[in-house]
């Protein structure tokens, strides 16, 4: 089984709507976990949930009072998700004197790991003690990176900090790739995705994703995007991120890598 973490200190790169459209795609192969943990709770509600003020989510398995398992619902596209809302932020605060605090994520994710052969991660937009916790439970990470100049400032940050973490908190973690984001047209996309590939050479970059309004129309309904348009140019880079992702598949080919 494979625990993947889809993560960025930035917000707007499609991180969320990536988590979902590839959760989507692995369910209608195999068992699949996806864990929202954004206190933002978008991957929540883009899966057609909305929690109840009364309703169990990540902050009770964060904070321990729940075993992961518990507070889990089933999704009309067949992701099991552990879901979440603004009360997970107070978890981050709760936790943050425990000695353990980096690897309480972990720990509750070993149980499931026989009952799913994938689980999903969707980090915050920062690398505070949640994105900590899901590096240190997950044996890859997929960064998505919006396909503008000033999102490569960071990236490299972001790489050394992955990398940083490995050594400190969890060996395993290997990088998935980068996975450009809101692709177009542009002279500019052709020049981000050129300077991704001088820049990062040893790194797998995964055929970009386009800019379009469906991501955002099939968030608004609560589906992944293979599920709401037949538009292939939008749903096959997530199908090649899949095969990087699920065990014995097919390898990427090559001329899907930039």
């Amino acid at each position: 089984m494979a625990i993947v973490a889809i993560a960025s200190p930035k917000g707007g790169v499609g991180k969320t709507t990536s988590a979902i459209a590839l959760a989507g795609l692995l369910a209608e192969k195999q068992s699949c976990l996806a864990v929202d943990l954004d206190p933002q709770g978008n991957l929540t509600m883009g899966l057609g949930v909305e929690l109840e003020p009364d309703q169990i989510g990540s902050y009770d398995v964060m904070t321990q009072q729940l075993e992961a398992e518990e507070p889990i619902v089933d999704t009309e596209c067949g992701v099991d998700l552990l879901p979440t809302d603004s009360t997970l932020a107070e978890a981050e605060k709760e936790i943050s004197d425990d000695p353990g605090r980096f690897f309480v994520l972990k720990r509750q994710l070993d149980p499931l790991k026989a009952k799913y052969r994938t689980i999903l991660i969707d980090c915050p937009p920062n690398m505070g003690l949640l994105t900590l916790n899901a590096l240190a439970a997950a044996d890859a990470v997929l960064v998505p990176v919006q396909c503008q100049f000033f999102s490569l400032r960071g990236l490299d940050r972001l790489l050394e900090e992955i990398s940083q973490i490995r050594s400190q908190y969890n060996l395993r973690l290997r990088l998935l790739g980068v996975l450009p984001t809101m692709a177009e047209n542009t002279i500019i996309t052709r020049k981000v995705l050129a300077e991704l590939k001088k820049r990062h050479e040893n790194v797998s970059v995964f055929y970009p994703v386009p800019k379009s309004v469906k991501f955002a129309e099939a968030t608004f309904v609560g589906k992944p995007i293979h599920r709401y348009t037949k538009n292939v140019k939008l749903v096959q880079p997530y199908e090649r991120v899949m095969r990087a992702i699920v065990p014995r598949s097919q390898k990427t080919p090559k001329e899907y890598l930039l």
